[in-house]
């Protein structure tokens, strides 16, 4: 779309949605007030709960919403969420929530964000980006959640709940195509029984289409997606008190470009001496894009491939006073990214990463009815995984400087090094709840959560040369040429050679109390104290060789809240506050510096953080089909000790390799972050109804980066959204035209130093202005 054409459609969208404020319809809707607002459930303890009755901060977000939204992936869905980020990085993924998340340095991180689907924990990172299909609901539970969901939930969950057959027969088509992008989606799901005792449920979803960045080089825009992912689930309830859900699931991921990122401050700040060096000189002589527009020029051959398949099966039985659960879950994932990580059109410095990860996890739970005066919450819990992998990096930008001893190296192929690991988890836990009722709007919750996490890992790290552009990286062919490679490889202070092993083993206790007040279904008023654990880990990048530099400690958390969930006027308004601190000790966490030849990976443990403050969720439903909504969080987010913290590139410019980051906000931590919106239907008569959605996302600047780099930032924004929508007044159908980022700001949300090239980045930017037309139907 032209700019003409983008600015047009955004004051066309921006207009209609704020007819929700006319005087005539806020009247009509004042004099049709709903008698009540439906319930919203979540399963942040395991189990069905009214959100209004759990003591935890959480947003939820319902899948019809989700849909009518076109709000596909947990990235697309935190870009409208305060204080919670998920998004794609080299070589993990970043998932922060409340300013606090793992480093993604390192692909052998559990995340401190812990993302489950229909109760099973996804070991992985990548898993964060897997295509929504067919939810029933995503919650959004905020601060440790170490009880009922384990050792790794220790700054918060991501729990994604998918449709199971309903009591009849029902399903869904919809199909959205967005105009900027040029990128269509068509979804589905029917299910329902097929027996007394026997439902079936079928989703299935597809994506093809561009992205937002034009790739001048291959002459297409990036991320290009070709996406198809589906699910069978199948429910048999052969009595009242027996049920058994097996779900099986696939997605299949083709991307063209990889990261969508483009290189930045190019050439450098007068601040980094020497101008412009490595890559972003040489982007320079090529007269190719070095700003942050949307535009770019990388190599050819760039992309993610990503194959993951997933079983999980759940039984439970009622028996009478007890309830017994079986949750068992196997997931595979086969992932591979092709990286440029100079951002140019010349074969500089490229990565591969290679992942194959497979998992296998088991719990028993055994629970008594809350409602009665003393009950219980126990179950155990078993997880086995291997991951195998690594990066080939491809160093042609070395090939220069083999000559004299080492010029015969050089006919041979791009110089290149390797890291190759398999690491090997298992993790065993126990933990128990108890629930007492001293007095009829009192209740008081203590228990805790026994964690045995063992792992191990064996490194093979080498030099040899790249055969293509990215790819696997081949040793020299004779002993005489190896040991060559080996001595430039060490020369040039790209790592060490050999195998590597090592173990360790960490368990933890981590005990938590809740006592609650909630004298009507109306009131809630809770405080609570949890501690959380994540167990030890290895740096499968680490390059020194030294034995106390490939792994880390353990990290703790001790996590303070004090809830309100109030509702008001028949429930018509209500607003749930939540003061919290979250004091972190020991995180662990990652930088990457960069020292002439290649990017030094620094793995371990930070001091402490703490992170403290507000959040807001509040909902006002002025009358019928009106209401309006508003998700605030104030956080305060500050490493308390990180004395020898790596130094940002012009840190390390300026003679400070190390840096002391006490004190310095956390990434992605900014100072206040909200979302704002407005949601009106009306009547239009003859059986059709006009839906308007306003919608305005707002925060404070933020840094994105480990180290606190000031040219890794991004300045207090706003960005408006709009919905407009046709359809049928029983829901049957609707037509929309949806628009994001109708300011069509320019939003930073990761980087990373450029190649060689210090004082020059490498950018992401979050999707520009973008207009999408979807039509849904619902039979």
């Amino acid at each position: 779309m032209s700019v003409a054409t983008r600015r047009g459609t955004a004051v066309l969208l921006a207009t209609a949605a704020n007819c929700i404020l006319g005087a005539p319809a806020f009247a009509q809707a004042a004099q049709q007030a709903d008698a009540a607002s439906a319930d919203i459930v979540v399963t942040a303890q395991r189990r069905t709960e009214r959100l209004q009755d759990v003591p935890i901060s959480a947003s939820v977000i319902g899948g019809a919403e989700l849909q009518q939204r076109n709000t596909s992936t947990l990235e697309s869905l935190s870009a409208q969420t305060p204080a919670v980020v998920v998004t794609k990085g080299g070589a993990g993924n970043r998932l922060s929530i409340r300013g606090i998340g793992s480093g993604d340095n390192n692909p052998l991180f559990e995340q401190s964000v812990a993302t489950f689907v229909d109760g099973i924990y996804q070991g992985r990172s990548r898993s964060s980006g897997a295509a929504f299909l067919d939810l029933l609901r995503v919650e959004i539970l905020k601060g440790p959640q170490s009880v009922y969901f384990g050792n790794n939930a220790i700054a918060g969950v991501l729990n994604l709940v998918s449709r199971d057959p309903g009591e009849a027969p029902d399903g869904y088509l919809r199909s959205a195509y967005n105009f900027s992008f040029d990128s269509a989606t068509v979804e589905g799901a029917f299910g329902g029984p097929v027996s007394d005792t026997l439902g079936i449920r079928l989703a299935g979803t597809a994506t093809r289409g561009d992205g937002y960045i034009r790739d001048e080089t291959i002459g297409i825009r990036i991320p290009r997606v070709r996406s198809y992912a589906g699910r069978a689930t199948i429910k048999w309830e052969p009595t009242q008190n027996l049920s058994w859900a097996i779900k099986a699931s696939a997605e299949h991921l083709r991307q063209t470009g990889a990261i969508s990122d483009e290189i930045a401050y190019c050439p450098p700040n007068p601040l980094f001496t020497g101008g412009a060096t490595g890559s972003c000189l040489a982007a320079l002589g090529l007269a190719e894009d070095v700003v942050v527009n949307q535009r770019r020029s990388h190599s050819r051959g760039q992309g993610i491939d990503t194959d993951a398949y997933a079983l999980s099966s759940n039984l439970n039985y009622d028996a009478g006073p007890l309830q017994l659960s079986l949750l068992t879950g196997y997931a595979r994932t086969k992932y591979d990214q092709r990286l440029d990580s100079d951002g140019t059109s010349a074969t500089l410095a490229h990565f591969t990463t290679p992942e194959r990860f497979t998992q296998f996890s088991q719990e028993f739970r055994i629970a008594t009815p809350r409602g009665d005066v003393v009950a219980f919450d126990a179950g155990l819990y078993y997880q086995r995984e291997r991951i195998h992998g690594g990066v080939n990096y491809n160093f042609a930008a070395l090939n220069p400087r083999l000559t004299g001893r080492f010029a015969a190296l050089a006919p041979i192929g791009n110089y290149g090094a390797f890291d190759d690991y398999v690491q090997k988890s298992q993790t065993m836990a126990a933990y128990l709840f108890f629930t007492v009722r001293p007095a009829k709007a009192v209740t008081l919750s203590f228990g805790g959560r026994q964690n045995w996490v063992d792992k191990s890992i064996v490194l093979n790290q080498g030099f040899g040369y790249s055969p293509g552009v990215f790819g696997s990286i081949s040793p020299y062919p004779t002993v005489a040429l190896q040991q060559i490679g080996d001595a430039f490889g060490l020369a040039a202070g790209l790592g060490v050679t050999g195998t590597r092993k090592s173990r360790r083993s960490d368990e933890h206790f981590s005990p938590s109390i809740v006592l609650s007040y909630e004298p009507s279904s109306e009131l809630n008023i809770y405080a609570k104290y949890t501690n959380g654990f994540k167990g030890g880990g290895f740096n499968g990048l680490e390059h020194t060789g030294s034995t106390l530099a490939l792994t880390f400690g353990p990290e703790y958390v001790d996590g303070y809240e004090l809830g309100l969930k109030l509702q008001l006027f028949n429930r018509r308004l209500t607003v749930n506050v939540a003061l919290f601190r979250n004091d972190f000790d020991n995180l662990q966490v990652s930088t990457s510096q960069n020292f002439g030849a290649g990017v030094v990976n620094s793995i371990g443990n930070a001091g402490g953080a703490r992170a403290k403050g507000l959040e807001l969720e509040s909902r006002l439903r002025l009358g019928r089909g009106f209401s309006t909504g508003l998700s605030f969080t104030l956080l305060d987010s500050k490493y308390t000790s990180y004395p020898l913290a790596g130094g940002s590139a012009l840190d390390v410019q300026q003679g400070r390799p190390f840096v002391d980051l006490s004190g310095a906000r956390t990434r992605y931590a900014p100072r206040y972050s909200g979302n704002y919106d407005l949601d009106y239907i009306r009547s239009l008569g003859a059986g059709l109804k006009l839906h308007l959605n306003g919608s305005m996302f707002f925060t404070s600047a933020y840094n994105f980066s480990n180290n606190n780099d000031p040219f890794l930032s991004q300045g207090k924004y706003a960005r408006l959204g709009a919905i407009v929508g046709i359809g049928d007044e029983s829901d049957r159908w609707e037509v929309s035209v949806i628009g994001k980022n109708l300011t069509d700001r320019t939003v930073r949300i990761f980087g990373t130093n450029l190649a060689q090239s210090r004082g020059s980045y490498l950018i992401g930017t979050d999707e520009p202005l973008n207009v999408t037309l979807q039509a849904r139907v619902n039979f």
